[in-house]
């Protein structure tokens, strides 16, 4: 009989006390989320990111004393590192407004033929990078990472009422953009009749393959 796999905070402890194999699996554990986190928004920049996360953590791990969860932690790490490289890429006098700019307003991820293979997946995503940052970043880590408003709360640094109708409105507008981005009525009814089908698809489609390694 399998041992059961440790939780984060018991391998975190294991990290901290010297144990390589521990912080090994720990990244192996929660690569591919922070890996789609930033692939769905920055595609050429998503594997360097993630390596930066990762390394953020490495840094302050010190400082993680247990009060959010590890997934919380890394997510917010990851946050920090999406917009400081936003920032990075504009010019010096710009102002990064998340919540009203999206990845397609900055000119970031357009490309999605080699993410996604179908039309529906490919409207689904050109919809979200369409959503501003802030609302795009929410509905991913609600609906694609299973986090919890406290957690999204934590991780945003704002209240959980407002995650709440950041989420209502988010997925309204969603929707919205879907029928404004699409190429058809065929496509549009296609892709919002099948919604959760899509949207699982194109999350499992936002993972690295050996093709994206070579690009």
């Amino acid at each position: 009989m399998s041992a059961e796999p440790k939780p984060d905070f018991e391998l975190l402890e294991s990290w901290r006390a010297g144990d390589e194999r521990a912080g090994r699996e720990l990244f192996a554990r929660h690569f591919d989320s922070i890996y789609r986190f930033f692939r769905s928004k920055v595609d050429d920049a998503a594997e360097d990111l993630t390596q930066q996360t990762f390394l953020g953590c490495v840094k302050g791990k010190d400082r993680y004393r247990g009060d959010a969860s590890f997934r919380t932690y890394l997510y917010t790490i990851a946050r920090n590192r999406l917009y400081t490289h936003i920032r990075d890429r504009q010019r010096r006098d710009a102002v990064l407004e998340v919540g009203q700019q999206s990845v397609a307003d900055l000119g970031l991820g357009t490309a999605t033929a080699h993410i996604a293979a179908r039309e529906e997946q490919k409207l689904l995503l050109t919809a979200m990078r369409h959503l501003p940052l802030e609302m795009q970043v929410a509905l991913e880590l609600h609906y694609w990472e299973g986090l919890s408003v406290r957690e999204i709360a934590a991780v945003i640094d704002t209240p959980e009422g407002t995650i709440k109708r950041r989420l209502q409105r988010a997925r309204q507008r969603l929707d919205e953009l879907i029928v404004e981005l699409a190429s058809s009525d065929e496509l549009r009814r296609s892709t919002q009749a099948n919604f959760d089908d899509w949207a699982k698809a194109l999350r499992d489609d936002l993972l690295p393959t050996p093709a994206d390694e070579d690009r």
